[in-house]
């Protein structure tokens, strides 16, 4: 029967391929956010590369490793978590601002479309209240004038009661254009104060918006970054667990193959 030797791993050479790909990761910028989806991509890497190598070289793995590689990824978890839920919030508070945006922009609009229809119907109502009174008024001066131009006999013989309907229908005649004159001033007050209280919905609608943008560049202005000194320190650290651990295993290697040849 042949017997075949199986591959040995190369401790060394599994160290090295390790310790570069994590000054490869610590390394590693994530240029745009959201920086969480990158930090959860980037400790799977962490967690894959961890994983060979202790599947490699399960002995380097002892307790005091273990412990120490744990403490590290913990510590780099709780700093992304922190940096993760900072940036979730943001985010929320990006999209709350700009939902309230949304809504006072809207507001105005309809505000802005109401007081244009607000003022055509206004004016329209009281266009309809002056042609009224205008074709009475007319109509009252055609009377009026044809009195006037009654044949004298005529008026003469009826020269009570001409003069009496004739005053009669100047005096309604002066009456209606109060009346004209009233309804006009009557239509610059309704206007006027319209107008005013347009201005100051208006007025509010905008100051809260201002603010409303203002809460919009708040978040902006946060320190929020890919988390490099973090993730960079972390990795420093397993490199030098790794490095530990492996020198370790070749001490203990080479005190077991002393202690053969004694």
């Amino acid at each position: 029967m042949l017997y075949v030797e199986p591959n040995q791993i190369d401790a060394s050479q599994v160290c090295a391929v390790t310790l570069n790909a994590l000054e490869h990761l610590g390394n590693q910028r994530f240029a745009l956010p959201p920086f969480s989806e990158h930090f959860q991509r980037w400790m799977k890497d962490i967690a894959t590369l961890l994983f060979d190598f202790e599947t490699q070289i399960p002995e380097a793995a002892n307790q005091q490793y273990r412990e120490n590689i744990d403490k590290t990824i913990t510590n780099l978890q709780v700093a992304l978590k922190g940096r993760t839920d900072t940036e979730t919030s943001i985010s929320n508070r990006l999209s709350d601002a700009q939902r309230q945006i949304a809504k006072s922009e809207n507001a105005l609009a309809k505000l802005d479309h109401d007081y244009k229809t607000r003022n055509h119907e206004v004016r329209r109502r009281y266009e309809q209240s002056f042609e009224k009174l205008r074709v009475e008024i007319n109509t009252l001066d055609e009377d009026r004038l044809r009195i006037l131009h009654t044949k004298p006999s005529l008026l003469k013989k009826l020269f009570r009661r001409s003069e009496a309907n004739l005053e009669e229908k100047t005096n309604v005649i002066r009456s209606k254009k109060n009346a004209f004159d009233d309804h006009k001033q009557l239509l610059k007050h309704d206007l006027e104060q319209h107008r005013l209280k347009y201005e100051n919905e208006r007025k509010q609608i905008n100051e809260r918006l201002h603010t409303q943008r203002a809460q919009l560049e708040e978040p902006k202005d946060s320190k929020l970054d890919d988390a490099l000194e973090i993730r960079k320190t972390a990795c420093e650290e397993l490199r030098r667990e790794i490095v530990e651990a492996v020198d370790n295993l070749h001490k203990h290697q080479d005190l077991g193959m002393s202690e053969e040849k004694a």
